[in-house]
């Protein structure tokens, strides 16, 4: 028995103790199950890479951490993920105090010197005037004083001017020109003869309402801007302005990931992704016009229990549909729609999950061509703080987005498929140690019978004696 007990403890060192004494090396394009080479425009210490769809759908992780960048000698290089976003200019509306003006012929000091001059005074109800003369009076009509409100304190600068007035009985189209001054006497042209209108046909209507200016108006200096319509037998009704002030901001920017749905029943299906996703919201439209309420449920692996979220009327109606659903902070593999009173149309809804999209900035260390690759169970967070990638003093002279891009090619197989479901070299050492301590276990449980039925053994013996 003594050499069956030694053989067996032979053979589970045996096997452990090689793996046991295995020492983490370094990661090649083999341990990853795709990949992509990266074309290089221009010479670059960085470089960003926009994320082609399969790396989402084919990543062993919903966080992205298996990702790497290689390089020609097989030798991953630093990199660091970060948000892609896009630069947006939204025109944020400021009301501006309109004073309507009151128009008569004036008679000026250069008419009596017989110089001819034609010349109009506006006048406000409080009291203001202002003389237009020359070229500026021709055609002259309804008329608008307009300033700053007295809550604006700061600089403002004004991109656009936006019209407002009541909805005209009839199409209308017309004129309107635009003056500028700083006391009210002297007024220098910004706008000539700007074409205007207000048309209707059924339920649509086209509005053209608004007047280029690119000016900054200061409150502590008075500015005043001067609106001149030319002159209609009907004429809108200006019921305020709105001075157009440019902002860019920074969007998060989203990607759109299929999913393949399959029904179950007539008020059941399901749709899945290939590997658990991040989602932020769930995109549900519908093939023809209609209108389906429905329960929506979502699990975060195939094997794991539903979760109902969300109750939701899907509809497609001409060009409006339906928005997209906010999703739980949570991966997500599969979302089950049922309907509720109704049953699934003929041809499944299209859905597509909506997650935020990054960006991939590497350093190109080391010699072209670069491998851009994913798909690997046992990789760890390798991505580095961009402090750590780009020094602070750096980026503060030369922005991110003043990196080239590095385009990426068609997908390459590198360590294949089995790579989703790898073990790392923790969990395999784990894996050992559990099997060596059963393995023992059973080798002690077997000695004890063994033990035992010796002694039951000599016990018979000696009863025989």
């Amino acid at each position: 028995m003594k050499w069956h007990k030694r053989a067996m403890l032979g053979v589970l060192f045996g096997v452990a103790l090689p793996v046991l004494a295995e020492q983490e090396s370094a990661e090649t394009p083999q341990d990853y199950a795709y990949g992509s080479e990266l074309r290089l425009a221009e010479a670059s210490p960085w470089y960003r890479v926009d994320l082609p769809l399969n790396a989402y759908q084919q990543s062993a992780w919903p966080d992205l951490r298996d990702l790497r960048v290689f390089n020609r000698q097989g030798a991953a290089v630093p990199f660091s993920l970060t948000a892609q976003t896009s630069a947006t200019v939204a025109a944020e509306p400021v009301p501006m105090r309109v004073f309507r003006l009151d128009s008569s012929t004036d008679v000026p000091a250069n008419q009596q010197k017989g110089e001819g001059q034609e010349s109009v005074l506006l006048r406000s109800r409080n009291g203001v005037e202002i003389r237009l003369a020359g070229e500026q009076v021709k055609n002259i009509g309804q008329s608008f004083l307009l300033t700053l409100t007295e809550n604006q304190r700061q600089p403002l600068s004004v991109s656009q001017l936006q019209l407002i007035w009541d909805k005209p009985a009839e199409n209308w189209q017309g004129k309107a020109s635009l003056y500028f001054s700083s006391d009210l006497r002297e007024w220098r042209p910004l706008s000539d003869g700007v074409p205007l209108m207000d048309i209707s046909s059924g339920s649509d209507r086209l509005a053209l309402d608004r007047l280029d200016v690119n000016l900054t108006l200061t409150p502590g200096e008075p500015r005043y801007l001067l609106l001149v319509f030319d002159a209609q037998p009907h004429p809108v009704q200006l019921t305020g302005v709105n001075a157009l002030r440019e902002h860019e901001s920074q969007t998060q920017e989203s990607i759109h990931l299929s999913a393949t749905g399959y029904k179950i029943s007539p008020t059941e299906a399901v749709w899945y992704w290939s590997s658990p996703q991040p989602l932020a919201s769930l995109a549900i439209t519908l093939e023809e016009d209609g209108v389906l309420p429905v329960e929506i449920a979502w699990r975060g692996a195939e094997n794991d229990e539903w979760h109902p979220f969300a109750r939701q009327v899907v509809y497609q109606l001409k060009d409006k549909s339906s928005r997209p659903i906010s999703m739980p902070s949570q991966p997500v593999q599969a979302v089950k729609v049922t309907t509720l009173n109704a049953q699934l149309p003929a041809s499944l809804p299209d859905i597509s999950g909506i997650r935020e999209s990054q960006t991939l900035i590497f350093n190109a260390q080391g010699r072209a061509p670069f491998t851009l690759a994913w798909g690997n169970k046992a990789a760890k967070n390798a991505a580095l703080e961009i402090g750590m990638l780009i020094p602070q003093e750096l980026r503060k002279e030369r922005g991110l987005e003043t990196f080239p891009w590095a385009q990426t090619q068609k997908q390459i197989a590198l360590g294949g498929k089995a790579r989703l479901h790898a073990h790392s070299l923790a969990e395999r050492k784990s894996q050992l140690q559990t099997l060596l301590i059963w393995g023992v276990l059973i080798l002690g449980v077997a000695l004890l019978l063994w033990l035992a039925l010796k002694l039951w053994r000599e016990v018979q013996s000696g009863k025989g004696r």
